[in-house]
């Protein structure tokens, strides 16, 4: 079945109504019921794994990652030593696979690598908040970062799994708990090195994530309960920091909750981003996540001494052209001033259109609808990637 009739499919409909009264054992039946439809619908979108495609990209648009004009692009292709694409024919411009795009985007856009010694930075996207746009900013943001050139690895650390889908595995299907972050969790391993996934798009890895990690909600305050000064918080970066001298950036998507996960992300992280958008309810959600999270980190020992974050920023997500937007947008930047970014993301059908494939914007190789909708969803999202790696770099040089 192709992408584009899939939409329009129609599948068998429950028998139930919807309105009558419904047993525990009638809430599995509706679970398998909802899970064998997905299973049908993502069986007949992708191809048995590893599924997923990465993009193609022409000189246009490697010369526009990479900060120069065509000429120069020409020129460098001519010396040599950079991939020369391949031709379709007929006086078609050449195309250049996802692994030529970045070995350009190393070479030619002058960004400073990351200086032996230093590790990778971590940087967590979160909100307590669900519907913000924090996995598609996460997901986004890792691939924009590979397309800079540098190696990422993005986390999953939501039992939702929609990180996992987006970066080509199944949550519930292919994924173990084994390879999630549970091992870590029960202190059946040390690092976190045994979950590491390739995926389907070159220099980003992953750690994924499936329904089991609900089980690290009650497994935490179980540890702490039970071994005095289990220091419950500080999981998550001890797992990450062999892998930081392997990555030069790590992403961590976060669940939509102030758990034991996301005070271990947050806790683990350099930099901290949290996706909001310009409606009142989530700006009213956004002072809660940072008074709560304040109040927790206050009290656990030796971070007022020794926790210090290189960047903490709020990006509007979900923006609308409309007065209630420029009016909580106004709010928002008297209670955080600078941190709040100049950069804002659209409310928008491409991502819809997108993640019904199961994909972000940065997958599709050529927009499915209108261009300039395209580009006005994704001319921000490179800015935040752009606005991110000068952040890492700022880091590396003060470490020097």
């Amino acid at each position: 079945m192709a992408r584009t009739s899939l939409l329009k499919a129609e599948f068998p409909r429950p028998d139930n109504t919807g309105d009558e009264a419904l047993t525990i054992d009638g809430l599995a039946e509706v679970a398998a019921q909802a899970n064998d439809v997905f299973s049908q619908i993502r069986d007949a979108m992708l191809e048995p794994y590893p599924r997923k495609i990465a993009p193609t990209f022409t000189s246009t648009q490697i010369a526009s990652m990479c900060g120069i004009d065509k000429a120069r692009f020409h020129y460098l292709a001519s010396k040599g030593g950079l991939p020369s694409g391949t031709s379709q024919g007929n006086g078609r411009t050449k195309v250049f696979t996802l692994e030529d795009t970045i070995t350009w985007a190393k070479s030619a856009a002058g960004r400073m690598s990351r200086p032996d010694g230093a590790r990778g930075r971590v940087i967590t996207v979160g909100n307590f908040k669900g519907g913000v746009a924090k996995t598609t900013t996460a997901v986004c943001l890792a691939q924009a970062l590979t397309l800079l050139g540098r190696k990422v690895l993005i986390v999953d650390c939501d039992p939702q799994g929609t990180t996992t889908q987006l970066c080509g595995w199944a949550p519930d299907a292919e994924i173990d708990e084994s390879q999630t972050l549970l091992p870590l969790i029960y202190g059946d391993q040390s690092t976190l090195n045994y979950a590491v996934q390739s995926t389907y798009w070159h220099n980003l890895d992953l750690i994924p994530a499936s329904s089991a990690l609900f089980d690290a909600e009650f497994e935490i305050p179980s540890k702490v309960l039970s071994q005095s000064g289990f220091e419950f918080w500080d999981i998550l970066r001890k797992g990450l920091l062999p892998l930081s001298e392997k990555y030069d950036v790590i992403v961590i998507d976060t669940p939509p909750a102030l758990s034991y996960i996301t005070i271990n992300a947050l806790i683990a992280s350099d930099g901290i981003l949290m996706p909001c958008p310009p409606d009142g309810l989530d700006f009213a959600s956004s002072t809660q996540f940072w008074h709560l999270f304040s109040d927790i980190a206050k009290k656990l020992p030796g971070l007022l001494e020794s926790k210090r974050f290189d960047f903490i920023n709020i990006v509007l997500t979900k923006v609308k052209a409309d007065a209630v937007s420029k009016v909580v947008r106004e709010w928002m930047v008297k209670a955080y001033g600078s941190r709040v970014l100049d950069i804002e993301i659209p409310e928008s059908s491409v991502p819809k259109g997108a993640s019904a494939q199961l994909s972000t914007v940065y997958d599709l190789s050529k927009p499915d609808g209108s261009v300039e909708a395209y580009q006005r969803f994704r001319e921000p999202l490179d800015r935040l990637a752009l606005h991110v790696d000068d952040k890492l770099t700022r880091a590396w040089k003060i470490k020097e």
